[in-house]
């Protein structure tokens, strides 16, 4: 079974993914980073030379690989909803969680990371990245299971109901 955590970049799903890792010894499996070394290339080389349709071809490939894996902590890049068989790949492995926060919020924790981590803000620029927020938000809303606002609640007390949840949900097989 997998627990997945969706949202907007800045959102904190890295971090509350790692909190969960730590919580239950589970394995976190970062998706971009899977790309990245299976492609040897950046997520914003491969945009740019492949262009988004080969990178979320790529993205679908390492979710059907990732599935050889067992169960997984999955922390995917935000754009993963972008491809309906990626969502429902998702959703037939285990609990979506889904971190929502709000556009302020997210804004201002991507300017605090600057464009050299977050290659959209430098592509879209402010305005386009927002428009991007707002779009992906329907999104994210279909795809999950589950909706936690990171920006109302500490990191633990994310990390603590998603370990909840997702034993809820995979208790409920049972």
């Amino acid at each position: 079974m997998w627990t997945t955590f969706i949202g907007f970049m800045g959102c904190g799903k890295t971090t509350v993914a790692r909190r969960l890792e730590a919580g239950t010894k589970r394995p976190r499996l970062d998706l971009d980073r899977m790309i990245r070394d299976q492609a040897g290339l950046s997520i914003e080389e491969i945009f740019a030379r492949r262009g988004e349709g080969a990178f979320r071809e790529l993205e679908l490939m390492a979710l059907q690989e990732a599935q050889t894996r067992g169960d997984l902590i999955l922390d995917p890049g935000g754009g993963i909803v972008e491809t309906a068989a990626c969502t429902g790949l998702l959703r037939r492995q285990g609990v979506v969680i889904w971190l929502d926060c709000s556009w302020e919020t997210a804004r201002s924790r991507i300017l605090q990371d600057g464009d050299r981590s977050r290659p959209l803000l430098r592509r879209l620029g402010g305005a386009g990245l927002e428009a991007l927020f707002r779009r992906r938000r329907l999104l994210y809303a279909r795809a999950a299971h589950f909706r936690l606002f990171s920006d109302r609640e500490t990191l633990d007390d994310l990390a603590k109901k998603a370990m909840l949840w997702s034993l809820l949900w995979e208790g409920r097989g049972s």
